[in-house]
């Protein structure tokens, strides 16, 4: 009897498996080099499997049945945008940005509350700032392809190539509200995700744009140098920051707190998991004010929240953008991979951010003009941003506290 049911249950598999491979074919006879059915099979098991909600392995092969692609699949399916499957080209440059050098134009992009991608810092001298482009500009098309309903990750791949290519962009500048048409050469760049300076009074200013593999030893060396010329408070700016790798957070927050959370981790099938601090650093013992706003996203949420949530600076500026999902990526057999929604996280205090953000300790919003023009970028109208400004105030008032304090004992 055993045997029987043993040899019914292989039967059943390899009508089911016959079945699916005759229903893709009949879909899509001819599929995409990349995205063959092996591929296909792949990517349904991982989302099956991993994602962070359960959902149907039938589901999703209708919805391909209906759509023909991978991510129009994934898309109908999971209505989840940091869920998608990346061509080989795709995973390539993916790697190439988080390591700090790609071929591009320089440029660092964000996404708006209304779903725009637009310009957010291009790098001094970089092909996209000697063409033209500048912080606010949205990008209308790229490469020819519409930029409406694109995620950063998609935008940035296709404004990234070979150095020495050319990339064509049509963007709408605010300001003018013109539209203009670009054509940019790619260069190969190298992208530094950490500035700073002492702005007064002992006052260090430091400011992260992303969080990349180099990003937590840029910053080490960035304070050790600030340290060296006399800084006693640092004012940490994740303004326009939309995140990055996960463990770059982790391990800067380290710098400031040996031990304890930065965040906590919640699976489809996994109870909550705490992330702690790690030992890899001297602890940074001076006062921090960080400032965000509505574009600070992912990761720079992680940062702020940790640093609120334990108590160990003042968060200042507005409610951030509220991406609280972590990705993970999965190489595929055919070269590319897929950024899969694995688990949703929450800040050092327990507290759920997705859709909702960090609520800053202190709210300073700027102006409409300032956020038009993204004055927090331009060191030249550094004194419309108000809360840069408030950052100094504030810090000023700790360091007197803290020196009268001293004074007294």
């Amino acid at each position: 009897m055993v045997k029987y049911r043993k040899l019914a249950i292989i039967l059943i598999v390899l009508v089911v498996i016959g079945g699916i491979i005759g229903f893709v074919k009949g879909v899509n006879a001819e599929l995409p080099p990349d995205e063959d059915l092996l591929t296909l099979l792949q990517v349904a098991a991982l989302v099956k499997t991993q994602f962070v909600d359960d959902i149907s392995f039938i589901s999703m092969l209708d919805s391909y049945s209906q759509s023909g692609t991978l991510n129009g699949m994934l898309e109908d399916t999971l209505n989840d945008k940091y869920t998608y499957y990346m061509t080989p080209y795709e995973y390539n440059e993916m790697k190439i940005q988080t390591q700090g050098a790609y071929g591009g134009i320089g440029v660092i992009i964000g996404l708006t509350e209304d779903e725009k991608v637009v310009v957010v810092d291009p790098f001094p001298s970089s092909p996209g700032y000697e063409a033209g482009l500048r912080p606010g500009d949205e990008f209308i098309y790229i490469s020819n392809k519409t930029a409406k309903g694109m995620t950063t990750e998609e935008a940035a791949n296709l404004l990234r190539g070979e150095p020495d290519t050319v990339v064509g962009v049509v963007i709408y500048r605010p300001q003018t509200e013109k539209e203009y048409e670009v054509e940019i050469i790619r260069k190969t760049i190298e992208m530094p995700t950490v500035s700073g300076e002492i702005l007064e009074d002992g006052i260090g200013y430091v400011r992260i744009s992303s969080f990349g593999s180099r990003t937590s030893a840029e910053l080490e060396t960035q304070l050790t140098e600030l340290e060296e010329t006399g800084m006693k408070g640092l004012v940490l700016d994740l303004r326009y920051n939309p995140g990055g790798l996960l463990d770059a957070a982790v391990d800067i927050a380290s710098m400031f707190a040996s031990s304890g959370p930065v965040l906590y981790v919640e699976g489809r099938s996994t109870a909550r998991q705490e992330i702690p601090a790690n030992q890899n650093h001297e602890i940074k013992n001076y006062p921090v004010v960080c400032l965000v706003n509505n574009m600070s996203a992912s990761a720079s949420e992680i940062l702020s929240g940790f640093i609120k949530d334990r108590d160990l600076g003042i968060v200042i500026g507005q409610q951030t953008f509220g991406k609280g999902l972590v990705q993970t990526i999965y190489p595929l057999f055919s070269g590319g991979a897929l950024s899969l929604t694995t688990q949703r996280y929450l800040t050092a205090g327990g507290i759920a951010i997705h859709g909702k953000g960090v609520t800053p300790d202190i709210e300073e919003l700027l102006s409409e003009e300032a956020e038009r023009d993204y004055v927090p970028l331009n060191p030249d109208r550094r004194d419309e941003d108000t809360q840069l400004n408030r950052a100094v105030t504030e810090m000023k008032k700790i360091l007197d506290m803290n020196l009268e304090v001293q004074e007294a004992a």
